[in-house]
């Protein structure tokens, strides 16, 4: 019976466009940020890196709803504009997944020889050189499989997405909470499986990104 109603292909295809455009964007936030903290935390050991590592890990710790919750405070009573907009949305993601970025980063600069990043040195480049020379292209795949988690996480998130999303828009997750939560299975159904295989690409780049960096 719930087959017989059909699939509304419009609604699935707004669904699918919206979770890429907010998840893409959330990850894009997230990674401009753990890129240069996973690289400093990669080549400095001192008290302030370990510090600042770490606190991105506070908000990881957090449920979404109480990030979202948060941002809801700051987005009413501080940055009004922003409220129920996708920025804002991509920076709750940013802030509750930053350490999936940051943790990928750290883990692909750490293999990288500091040898090599000495070696440009002292053929001349400068620090801005030897980061998009050197440093960048070696943690490619670490970036990579950072943005790829991220883009696995915010694409399922759902606290802060039900409380941050733009008025009228409707993610996948969204969608299928909203017709499992009356027990409506069957329409709920054709967005899960395209959540599933969406969710197949960053698999398959973080597949391929961590054999890279083993």
């Amino acid at each position: 019976r719930g087959l017989s109603a059909g699939i509304d292909w419009s609604g699935l295809g707004e669904a699918l466009g919206s979770t890429i455009l907010v998840a893409g964007l959330g990850a894009l936030a997230t990674m401009l940020m753990a890129v240069p903290l996973g690289i400093l935390s990669a080549r400095h050991h001192d008290t302030g890196s370990r510090l600042l590592e770490r606190s991105v890990y506070i908000a990881h710790g957090l449920p979404g709803i109480v990030v979202a919750l948060s941002l809801v405070f700051v987005g009413v009573t501080i940055a009004r504009p922003l409220y129920q907009t996708t920025p804002m949305l991509a920076l709750a993601y940013a802030v509750l997944f930053l350490p999936l970025g940051v943790g990928s980063v750290r883990a692909s600069v750490e293999q990288s020889p500091v040898a090599l990043e000495e070696m440009a040195h002292s053929l001349g480049k400068g620090r801005a050189g030897v980061l998009f020379g050197v440093t960048l292209p070696l943690a490619a795949p670490g970036i990579a499989a950072g943005t790829a988690l991220v883009l696995l996480a915010a694409m399922k998130e759902l606290p802060a997405t039900l409380l941050l999303h733009p008025t009228g828009m409707e993610t996948l997750a969204m969608s299928v909470w909203s017709d499992t939560a009356v027990s409506r299975y069957a329409s709920a159904a054709p967005a899960a499986l395209a959540l599933i295989l969406l969710s197949t690409i960053p698999t398959w780049i973080l597949t391929r990104s961590s054999r890279r960096i083993g």
